[in-house]
């Protein structure tokens, strides 16, 4: 892999920045729902609220669920 990419792939520095959030911090007992994939052929709103509903556990914690959105997401929309 370093091959293909480069030396500069491993940077600590660039992996820091690639966090879509930096510093989250994930409760031991804390275990992602299984969540429906969003594939852009569902209402984006009602999809919204679905996950919502489904990681209610850590509702308030707006870094929880930013951090975990991007697993819920395929596609087009993961792109």
């Amino acid at each position: 892999m370093k091959a293909i990419k480069g030396l500069d792939l491993y940077d600590p520095v660039q992996v820091v920045e690639m966090c879509l959030v930096p510093n989250v911090i994930v409760p031991k007992n804390f275990h992602v729902p299984k969540l429906i994939k969003y594939t852009k052929t569902l209402c984006p709103i009602t999809y919204f609220k679905s996950y919502c509903n489904k990681m209610v556990k850590v509702m308030h914690v707006e870094k929880l669920l930013i951090h975990f959105f991007q697993n819920s997401l395929s596609g087009v929309t993961l792109n």
